[in-house]
């Protein structure tokens, strides 16, 4: 299983979603990726876009108006 992380910071959407899609389309069933980001509406489409496909996730709010979301693809 491996650890990938994404930084998103000072990007906002679409860019960071479709980043987010490439990524996890190259990565291996049980892999995990962090998507570290400063706009909310980044983590709404992410959680929907998982949601959507079934991916397990989380969202962690690491700061004030940062946040990790986390997700591992099955």
């Amino acid at each position: 299983m491996a650890d990938n992380r994404l930084d998103m910071l000072g990007e906002v959407c679409p860019v960071p979603l479709l980043t987010t899609q490439k990524v996890i389309s190259e990565m291996k069933s049980g892999d995990v990726l962090t998507v570290e980001t400063d706009y909310s509406r980044t983590v709404r489409n992410i959680i929907k876009w998982c949601d959507d496909r079934g991916y397990v996730f989380d969202v962690e709010d690491k700061d004030n108006g940062v946040w990790l979301v986390t997700i591992e693809k099955k």
